[in-house]
């Protein structure tokens, strides 16, 4: 696989926007994760710093639907839920400005009708969680190639159910380990 395969146009889920929230210091400035965070989360952690770092250059479009502002929503702590509002308007606000620019995008019409075609065509088993489905039915109308997730009771779960569908599920891990080859091209 070359740099023209890589990933351009990444969604986050919801879980992935509240995690760099969450360690938004270690991935963005490089600091180390609190002693004792699990093996998992520090991979996640580094992987997201190494991403952001290469994507100065390489230009990553990330994206992220109304829908994830309808979880964020349902945050329990309030303190949490603003900054995740704040958060979410930060990226949204970017997002917006690649959606003005690309000139990609389906019709309204068309969003909505892959978005119906994807919902009838899944399994019940493939992923049970109704949201879930919105969240991926938006990357695949978004034409985001990537659906960045840390969900692994949810959506990681049941991948290879959902091999079927025309966009690539990984983890910050993953995605990283598809970059990695190729980010000295954009040091």
């Amino acid at each position: 696989m070359g740099p023209n395969n890589l990933p351009t146009r990444i969604f986050l889920d919801t879980c992935t926007l509240n995690f760099i929230l969450d360690y938004g210091e270690c991935i963005f400035e490089g600091t180390e994760p609190p002693p004792g965070t699990n093996d998992r989360v520090v991979r996640d952690i580094h992987a997201f710093y190494n991403i952001f770092l290469t994507g100065r250059r390489a230009f990553w479009q990330l994206a992220i639907s109304p829908f994830t502002y309808v979880e964020i929503l349902q945050t329990r702590k309030l303190k949490k839920r603003l900054y995740l509002q704040k958060w979410f308007m930060e990226v949204w606000d970017y997002w917006l400005t690649i959606r003005q620019t690309a000139k990609d995008f389906p019709s309204f019409v068309e969003a909505e009708n892959m978005k119906i075609e994807v919902l009838s065509s899944l399994a019940p088993h493939a992923l049970n969680d109704i949201e879930d489905r919105v969240l991926i039915c938006d990357a695949l109308s978004y034409r985001c190639d990537c659906f960045c997730t840390r969900d692994w009771k949810t959506i990681l779960k049941y991948r290879e159910e959902l091999r079927s569908l025309p966009i690539r599920i990984l983890t910050p891990t993953e995605w990283w380990e598809l970059i990695r080859p190729w980010a000295p091209l954009w040091a």
